[in-house]
């Protein structure tokens, strides 16, 4: 149960108030708000920390980790590929709520923003670090850094494709590319990156059987490579 929440202004004192027994950081609290919490006990906003920010810095974006979906769909310094992939989480209520920093940390199954940014081979920062961590370690980690940022080029084209039974039902398929780099997510907590789409060996859930799962990867390279090479994707 959820008995207080800090409001650190600084990153140093949101550091030391999350290192706390019980403590967790608070961006836009979709997973800390849904019940399913349940060893939290103190929140640690971050809404004082300035990180809701994106921006280029020579030849990279950053985006801050309380930013939004909907801010980053709405900012015109982010490439076309990662807003197409927040928009990918259709309602934009949630698009309000839910962060960047947050869909890292909790890294839902069925992200689509995680295989986007895999494919961008992103880099993130972290509280403490002094070097910002490829995203494919980061995802290997024991999350409990408190994220600071991401940055991915800002001129590199990608794309970012998905299939579900809706728009706002579950996932069960997403492929991302951005020049030789495909990243395929069954969904269902495999996340690879394809050499060959042949060998990709996706896991079935209750929309959509392994098969369907194969063949639609392929489907979803060649289109994302098409338009990519047509420029109808950035």
């Amino acid at each position: 149960m959820i008995t207080d929440i800090a409001r650190p202004k600084t990153v140093t004192e949101a550091v030391r108030a999350g290192s706390a027994r019980g403590a967790a950081y608070l961006g836009g609290g979709t997973w800390l708000n849904s019940g399913v919490a349940r060893n939290v006990t103190t929140l640690v906003s971050l809404e004082h920390l300035g990180l809701d920010f994106s921006h280029v810095e020579g030849d990279r974006c950053v985006i801050g980790a309380a930013a939004t979906f909907q801010a980053i769909a709405d900012s015109a310094h982010v490439p076309a590929g990662l807003r197409d992939a927040v928009r990918l989480t259709a309602s934009r209520t949630l698009r309000n709520m839910v962060t960047l920093g947050g869909e890292l940390g909790l890294a839902p199954r069925d992200s689509a923003v995680i295989p986007l940014l895999l494919a961008l081979d992103a880099q993130v920062s972290l509280a403490g670090r002094k070097k910002p961590v490829p995203i494919r370690a980061l995802l290997g980690e024991k999350k409990t850094d408190l994220i600071l940022s991401v940055s991915i080029p800002a001129r590199r084209a990608a794309a970012v494709r998905a299939v579900s039974r809706t728009s706002h039902s579950p996932k069960s398929l997403v492929v991302a590319v951005s020049g030789e780099r495909v990243v395929a997510s069954d969904c269902q907590g495999q996340t690879v990156f394809l050499e060959q789409v042949e060998k990709f060996d996706p896991r079935p859930d209750l929309h959509a059987s392994a098969e369907y799962k194969r063949h639609m990867a392929g489907v979803l390279v060649a289109d994302l490579r098409a338009a990519l090479a047509k420029g109808d994707a950035r």
